[in-house]
């Protein structure tokens, strides 16, 4: 087998449920730098200066319960207090995708590349170019066979690999059913109004910039395991009929 069908297949043994293979040169002119809401997001030259090939990959997300997030005792409410042990915050899909790629990167470093997992480049646009899927309605990556449940992270590697062509279909159509589901109004076809949206509202409680409706919406609708913890959102990802069978 070629380098690259070894690279899939140890991604595929990882847990990997989709992946493709990109380069920087085919992910020239996607949004890089400081997005409003969003955060700043890296070329893959500024984590790997020899990067040569872009592997992205995700897991399916079958369960609301990937995306709990569990915030250290008073990391929004009280930065002055001096914490026993550092705050942090901990979304439980991170750390298992980056666990599942550390084991795609330690492989290609025992090939003798450099590699490197990151969860900073734009990564639903770049899944698009090596043919993930599409952009939904949503905003989200949608893929033919898991819709929009899936989450995602890229290894940056020095292995000069074969690339996929890029996802050129639109799956969503005519169908605006995540549109519609929203609770908060918070997506147009293919944008979403990120103050909004319950996701933002809960992973931001002292953001002056949520609407107050939003903000009461996020207090009755979003589940709370624990007076520390939620579970994000995913109304728009459950109301996607792509892939829903799967499972």
């Amino acid at each position: 087998m070629t380098l690259t069908q070894d690279v899939k297949k140890e991604a595929k043994k990882a847990g990997f449920a989709v992946m493709g293979i990109s380069n920087p040169e085919m992910l020239r002119g996607l949004p890089y730098g400081k997005i409003d809401y969003v955060g700043v997001l890296k070329r893959p030259e500024e984590e790997l200066p020899k990067v040569k090939s872009v592997i992205l990959m995700g897991i399916y997300a079958w369960d609301a319960v990937f995306n709990v997030v569990a915030d250290s005792s008073n990391l929004h409410f009280d930065r002055k207090r001096e914490p026993k042990v550092p705050l942090e915050s901990c979304q439980l899909y991170y750390q298992i995708v980056r666990a599942k790629a550390w084991r795609v990167a330690y492989y290609l470093g025992k090939r003798g590349f450099d590699s490197v997992p990151s969860v900073d480049i734009p990564l639903k646009t770049a899944s698009v170019r090596c043919g993930l899927g599409c952009q939904g309605k949503s905003t989200l990556l949608v893929t033919p066979a898991y819709g929009p449940r899936v989450r995602l992270v890229s290894v940056l590697t020095t292995a000069e690999l074969d690339v996929d062509e890029p996802f050129r279909e639109d799956l969503c159509k005519d169908c605006e059913r995540c549109v519609l589901a929203c609770p908060a109004k918070a997506i147009e076809p293919y944008r979403v109004k990120v103050n909004r949206c319950m996701v933002y509202a809960s992973e931001t409680p002292r953001s002056k910039d949520v609407p107050a409706e939003t903000r009461e919406l996020e207090k009755r609708l979003v589940k709370r395991p624990t007076a520390n913890s939620f579970i994000d959102c995913t109304t728009c990802l459950e109301a996607c009929p792509i892939g829903k069978a799967v499972g």
